[in-house]
């Protein structure tokens, strides 16, 4: 058994680690920011000035961080009987990774509007954006948490027979 009971949720999957949430987190800053400024009511305007002084790259933000909240929703539906959701959960590795390199070539596209200038809000930005590239390619306990589980049909399951 290469992982601990512990591990493990009450629908038999692999729990999400932590810095899978995390790292998903930084991919929805945009929304953050967004759900924030519209809890905040008379400030909210002021925050999304502050922080996104250009609404287009807000939106450009929530459009590329809807798949990883879609993502991150349906990864806490999955259970045992739920095939397809499974089926599309297996997809959020792939799909964050898409989202993960659309964010690096915004930010890139962002330093060159600032004629390359360094900034430390754009360095940090990279170096979170390839860390967790690197870790959702490399890590097995990502790729065993998000695989859709193999479907067990019994042997004597009418539904699944074909006739002549």
């Amino acid at each position: 058994m290469r992982y601990g009971i512990e591990q493990y949720d009450q629908h038999g999957f692999l729990k999400a680690p932590i810095w899978l949430w995390l790292g998903c987190a930084f991919l929805i800053r945009a929304w953050v920011v967004f759900v924030v400024a519209g809890a905040s009511r008379q400030e909210g305007s002021q925050i999304l000035q502050y922080v996104y002084p250009n609404h287009t790259m807000l939106y450009l933000g929530l459009m590329m961080g809807l798949p990883v909240v879609l993502g991150m929703w349906l990864l806490g539906l999955r259970t045992s009987e739920s095939h397809r959701i499974n089926y599309l959960v297996s997809f959020f590795r792939g799909t964050s990774l898409i989202v993960v390199g659309l964010q690096l070539l915004h930010t890139v596209y962002l330093i060159r509007l600032e004629h390359w200038q360094f900034s430390w809000a754009n360095a940090i930005t990279l170096v979170l954006l390839v860390w967790f590239a690197i870790y959702l390619v490399n890590s097995r306990y990502v790729k065993d948490c998000l695989s859709a589980p193999k479907r067990i049909v019994p042997e004597n399951d009418p539904s699944q027979t074909t006739k002549p």
